[in-house]
């Protein structure tokens, strides 16, 4: 039997991150390519990934800068990558995005490899599944017709006690 456990196994994970709004757009891109060279130089393999895009902040968020003050900013370029990595590695990769020079903050998260994010395609997504007959229509109607009057606490007892019963 093998007494060392490895920690070494390979998992999902996803960094949001804000750069700094000063850097000038066509600079992002390259600014991008560090944050990824960040995260393959560990020897990640990347999944996904979205380019960033400039948005409003809900807050003004302030960085400290080297001489003892500090930025201020209104707006930032958020973006985000999903990478696979050994999760021995992961604190690194975490502090190298957080101590970049153009980000303003880092979040990662442990997620799955399938794709979940929607964005402005949900709506266009849950249409296309509603018009799949999944369900028959018959059964939607009955389910419609069925109007349940609200439980009291003795019908909820004896339900219980049925299902304690049966098991």
């Amino acid at each position: 039997m093998n007494d060392i456990i490895s920690d070494d196994r390979q998992a999902v994970y996803e960094i949001g991150y804000l750069l700094v709004s000063s850097v000038p757009e066509e600079k992002v891109s390259a600014e991008v390519e560090a944050v990824r060279a960040i995260i393959t130089g560990v020897g990640s393999s990347v999944i996904a990934e979205e380019a960033p895009h400039k948005q409003q902040l809900a807050y003004t968020m302030r960085r400290k800068t080297v001489a003892g003050s500090y930025e201020k900013y209104d707006t930032a370029y958020f973006g985000w990558i999903k990478f696979e990595v050994g999760s021995d590695k992961i604190e690194a990769v975490k502090k190298a995005v957080e101590l970049h020079p153009t980000v303003l903050r880092a979040l990662l998260l442990s997620t799955v490899r399938e794709n979940t994010y929607l964005g402005k395609r949900a709506q266009a997504i849950a249409a296309e599944f509603n018009a799949k007959e999944i369900i028959p229509d018959a059964v939607v109607a009955d389910a419609k017709e069925v109007v349940a009057a609200p439980a009291t606490i003795e019908e909820m007892d004896k339900s219980i006690d049925a299902m304690v019963k049966e098991a």
